[in-house]
């Protein structure tokens, strides 16, 4: 028996995306090989559209489509399963809501962290790893602090009554204080929306451990969460696993490769550059872009003053593969809690070794000492320290690319998926 499965992302192919978006392209085709038709619903700030990508019905629709469009769209469809991949205006709870208003068993996987944390890192603090336990003041007063507010003044506004305001005052001059004293409010409804996801959803996927304890933390059952991790496309072969590391004099080279944006940490790179002697054999190259105009500025000034550093901007997905087979190193400095990255396991297939922070779905995949390096990641020292070694002793580059491949391939994942849709439909007959 065939089933019709549609994805529900924010976004979606022929424009910029990410891995969300990757993550769905490769799933929706190795879903083929286990008799599953899918099709993408993705929204859009331009007019809807229908088109094929890769031999898949995609089906843009506006960022603002209301509810009765929405469920048209979806019935025409017909699915078995609806599966959301998004935490966005565009593509969120509520249209998961309105899949489920269908009777359309859903399923939904947090590739993000937003859906458990109000500042979006999933960083208590701003200082280290949050368990992911939603609590008023807590949270409130963490949300205070990542908008700069002092912490005297970020305690005070995590104390105040939870109160939400009128519709009139967010539109005032005075909205950003009303949103401001509004934190506990802010709080308790992320912790609302956290349960109702739970409530919609026949089963929650996530791809890390700690996103399972993090929902554990919040009373959802094991038993409703799937843990499936992703996989590199096959596009990213072995790289010719060539001996990274070991040309001679040549310079080390290590990459960046993603969203330019500070949580990405590559302000940590160029800092790190500036602690490593100039004549250090090694080059810095980063690809991406971001929307803060203030970082990148800065970035880019960074990288007028060394010319070690390379900033090559945004490259199309498919340049990835020949990006990563020209690094000896691929640094994933984040500085919150990924859920995966993917762009891990893409090097990794690649027999490209990987420096990264010691966080989140980074420290589950890249084993330190082995097939990489794990690294504070708050502390450029201790990155320049580990990226000098690295330009200076290529035996140790050698060993991590040695012990850099891919350990699951978009069959393995497209069969834990085909498993959990025919599981999820079956028992929304009964």
């Amino acid at each position: 028996m065939t089933l019709r499965v549609v994805h529900c992302v924010g976004f979606y192919f022929p424009d910029p995306v990410g891995g969300p978006e990757v993550y769905v392209r490769d799933l929706a085709a190795s879903l083929v090989a286990h008799g599953v038709e899918s099709s993408i619903v993705a929204s859009t700030t331009d007019p809807g559209r229908d088109y094929l990508w890769e031999g898949v019905p995609v089906h843009r629709y506006p960022a603002d489509v209301g509810q009765d469009q929405f469920q048209k769209l979806v019935q025409q469809l017909a699915p078995d399963v609806f599966h959301l991949h998004s935490w966005t205006t565009g593509a969120g709870l509520s249209h998961l809501e309105y899949a489920a208003q269908l009777g359309v068993p859903c399923v939904a996987t947090l590739h993000v962290p937003a859906p458990l944390c109000i500042r979006g890192t999933m960083m208590l603090e701003g200082k280290g790893p949050c368990d992911g336990r939603i609590e008023e003041t807590r949270c409130a007063y963490c949300w205070a602090l990542g908008r700069g507010v002092p912490a005297p003044a970020a305690h005070l506004v995590a104390r105040l009554p939870t109160w939400t305001p009128p519709p009139w005052l967010t539109r005032s001059p005075a909205r950003r204080l009303a949103t401001l004293a509004s934190a506990r409010s802010i709080a308790a409804n992320q912790a609302a929306r956290l349960q109702k996801l739970a409530r919609l959803c026949a089963r929650i996927v996530v791809p890390s451990e700690w996103v399972r304890s993090a929902l554990h933390e919040n009373a959802i059952p094991d038993s409703r969460i799937l843990l499936s991790g992703q996989a590199a496309s096959a596009a990213f072969g072995n790289g010719g696993r060539r001996a990274r590391g070991e040309a001679g004099n040549r310079a080390l080279t290590i990459g960046f490769v993603g969203r330019v944006e500070p949580y990405k940490g590559v302000r940590t790179l160029i800092e790190a550059m500036a602690h490593i002697p100039p004549q250090m054999p090694l080059r810095l190259v980063i690809a991406g872009t971001g929307d803060d105009a203030r970082n990148l500025q800065s970035i880019e000034a960074a990288a007028a003053k060394d010319r070690r550093i390379e900033l090559v901007g945004a490259l199309p997905h498919d340049d990835i593969p020949a990006f990563l087979d020209s690094l000896d190193i691929l640094a994933v400095p984040s500085r919150w809690m990924e859920t995966g990255p993917l762009v891990v396991l893409e090097a990794q297939a690649m027999g490209v070794p990987v420096m990264g922070a010691d966080l989140g779905g980074i420290a589950e995949r890249v084993r330190d000492g082995i097939d990489g390096w794990l690294l504070p990641f708050d502390n450029p020292r201790a990155w320049a320290a580990a990226m000098q070694r690295a330009a200076t002793d290529p035996r140790e580059v050698a060993l991590r690319t040695a012990n850099s491949v891919r350990t699951r391939s978009g069959g393995d994942v497209a069969t834990e998926m085909a498993t959990l849709y025919g599981e999820v439909h079956e028992r929304a007959k009964k």
